[in-house]
């Protein structure tokens, strides 16, 4: 391939991101065109200044020294239509004010979105923007800030970029729950498996003061949550005004109600089951815990009718005792609502 020919095939490509994000950064552009490149915010700095010389896109300036925002233009809706894809023009993405362009009030949680499922594609994800799933399937009660899939997982995005509270943030711990117990319907033929909740960690408020987003949506999920439920935070720091390094991390959170039960039963007492001295119990109400350990399964719980001494539903596993016991108090949490 010489080098015309690479430059348009790259060209191609970039106004495909372009079009599948409704707006992308150099900076962003250039981690998706060259995940693996040392120099991608070069590469993507230089490409997007000839994709502006050619009239393919439309540079826009973002407030807060945000950096500039590249959308489609008509002739770059053209180049993309010769390969059979029907985009449109994004002049009329935000608002001209006269010499000044005001982009969406939610650009700031764009931008994130867009930097979370870019350092996603970096780390060998497939991923699919929110405006690509709201074209494919129009508008429905609920979708993800984007998805991304690789090997078995198919995360679903949330970024929280700002401080929710009330119905927002219940809508947003809905979310996380329906997603962790394999309750959400698919997107677009991809069933979501892992809800992925991504946040600035060194965000601060108007007055300097350190914001904690991760603690926040840790309450609002322990308390929507009938089950323990695994989540995927997203921790990220801030570069210029967009997203820079990227921890992932993998936490069970356990249930308000699930905590309540323990402390009861840890009140109560564990004892030995009669005639079982391997086997701890403790009851709520009118149910009984019991937990065990043995060479086959590992550490196992299962809860039983005190009245009837009958098992109510199937034992569970766990990786230690504490899991055990957390596991038996969040079935007894779950029965009893």
């Amino acid at each position: 391939m010489n080098t015309f020919e690479q430059r348009h095939q790259n060209s191609i490509k970039a106004l495909h991101w372009v079009h599948r994000f409704g707006w992308l950064r150099a900076t962003e552009l250039g981690i998706l065109m060259w995940p693996q490149h040392a120099s991608q915010q070069v590469l993507g700095s230089r490409l997007a200044k000839q994709l502006v010389e050619r009239q393919l896109v439309i540079e826009r300036r973002l407030p807060e020294g945000a950096g500039r925002a590249l959308v489609l233009a008509a002739a770059g809706v053209r180049l993309l239509a010769e390969i059979g894809v029907g985009a449109t023009s994004g002049k009329d993405i935000g608002k001209e004010l006269g010499e000044h362009w005001i982009p969406a009030l939610s650009w700031r949680h764009d931008l994130a979105a867009h930097g979370v499922l870019a350092a996603l594609y970096k780390n060998g994800y497939e991923v699919f923007p929110e405006l690509e799933l709201r074209r494919q399937v129009g508008r429905i009660a609920k979708l993800p800030d984007g998805l991304a899939r690789k090997g078995g997982d198919v995360l679903w995005l949330e970024v929280e970029s700002a401080r929710k509270s009330g119905p927002e943030m219940r809508k947003l711990a809905a979310a996380v729950c329906a997603v962790a117990d394999g309750a959400m319907p698919p997107v677009v033929d991809l069933t979501p498996t892992v809800p992925m909740v991504a946040y600035y960690a060194d965000a601060t408020d108007e007055r300097g003061h350190q914001l904690d987003h991760r603690a926040r949506v840790t309450r609002a999920v322990q308390g929507a949550a009938k089950r323990p439920t695994e989540v995927m935070w997203a921790a990220c720091l801030y570069r210029g005004a967009g997203i820079g390094k990227m921890v992932l991390e993998r936490e069970t959170l356990i249930p308000d109600a699930a905590l309540a039960v323990l402390r009861v039963m840890d009140a109560g007492g564990w004892r030995p089951l009669p005639d079982a001295d391997d086997v701890s119990c403790a009851t709520y109400g009118g149910l009984q815990a019991q937990v065990w350990n043995d060479d086959m399964h590992g550490w196992s719980c299962i809860i039983v009718d005190n009245s009837t001494l009958d098992p109510v539903g199937h034992a569970l596993q766990a990786s230690s005792i504490s899991a055990a016991k957390l596991a038996a108090a969040a079935r007894i949490a779950a029965l009893r609502r």
